[in-house]
């Protein structure tokens, strides 16, 4: 049963699993490595799961590098992260899209519960997650429009995320031609 047509659901679950598994380990750089991987399919099978599993890649990569969160005050609120990872994990190729969605919510306000106990960030992780993927959409050639439609965030806000960064300098990868004309065919419809 197919959620969502022209998304690999075999490589999601992969991408779920492994990012699963590399939150478990600890292991910052793997999940900064698997972000990047969802980042491409994100950009090119774009829809609010890519999307939510891209930020919540970012997010938990955010989180495994603060020491702070490692320490055992913290240790309930990365199970519960784990177990709704789990939950995800289980449900990805099956789910329909709302379900998924509301698993993703589940992994936001767990999230959130983390940050609570520890608020050191001006930009909570989450908005964080999320303009950090919709200015990567706009380094990689997407309009500024376009991509703030495609994540909810407002232009203003992105363009300020990316010149803060060197996001710009970083994007090795242009979008060809073809992968912009697929992405634009799939927004008008």
């Amino acid at each position: 049963m197919a959620f969502l047509l022209g998304v690999n659901l075999i490589r999601l679950n992969s991408l779920a699993d492994r990012i699963l598994t590399s939150f478990k380990a600890r292991d910052q750089r793997k999940l900064r490595k698997l972000n990047d991987e969802v980042l491409k399919v994100s950009y090119l099978e774009f829809n609010r799961v890519t999307f939510n599993l891209g930020t919540i890649s970012y997010v938990l990569s955010k989180i495994v590098s603060k020491p702070r969160f490692l320490n055992p005050e913290f240790s309930s609120s990365l199970k519960t992260i784990e177990k709704i990872m789990e939950k995800l994990v289980n449900r990805i190729d099956q789910a329909q899209e709302e379900e998924l969605l509301r698993i993703f919510s589940e992994l936001e306000n767990a999230i959130a519960h983390l940050e609570e106990k520890d608020p050191r960030f001006v930009v909570d992780l989450l908005t964080k997650g999320r303009l950090k993927m919709a200015a990567t959409f706009y380094a990689q050639g997407l309009s500024l429009g376009v991509a703030a439609d495609m994540t909810g965030l407002d232009k203003q806000e992105i363009l300020d995320y990316a010149g803060e960064t060197f996001m710009f300098d970083k994007t090795k990868d242009g979008i060809t031609i073809n992968e912009r004309m697929k992405t634009a065919r799939k927004l008008i419809g």
